[in-house]
């Protein structure tokens, strides 16, 4: 029995049919290793989001921690309580006593 020797239009459609089966898949390969850098790229924007979202959290908690205390500054009897505590200045009529910290006190 012989076999059926393929006639030039069915060697030029197998030829086709290999060319696009290769087109296909250097297709899909490209596509494969776009989706695979721009999932990293992303990966790595949201990294950074999170940590600039971080930073804007810190920095707004500092901002309110400042307006308190440029609220509290503008009050003359905190002022005289800060300069009581940290300078020695006492009011008139009162006496400060330094006491040794505790530590001294050990030896």
């Amino acid at each position: 029995m012989q076999k059926p020797q393929s006639t030039p239009q069915n060697y030029g459609r197998k030829r086709r049919m290999r060319v696009l089966q290769i087109f296909v898949v250097l297709f899909l390969g490209w596509a494969g290793y776009t989706y695979y850098e721009q999932s990293q790229e992303l990966a790595e924007k949201q990294r950074s989001f999170a940590d600039l979202q971080r930073q804007a959290d810190e920095t707004k908690q500092k901002q309110k921690e400042l307006e308190l205390q440029v609220k509290r500054l503008n009050d003359s009897q905190y002022i005289a309580e800060l300069a009581r505590q940290q300078l020695f200045l006492s009011k008139q009529g009162e006496v400060i006593f330094i006491t040794p910290e505790q530590n001294k006190k050990a030896q």
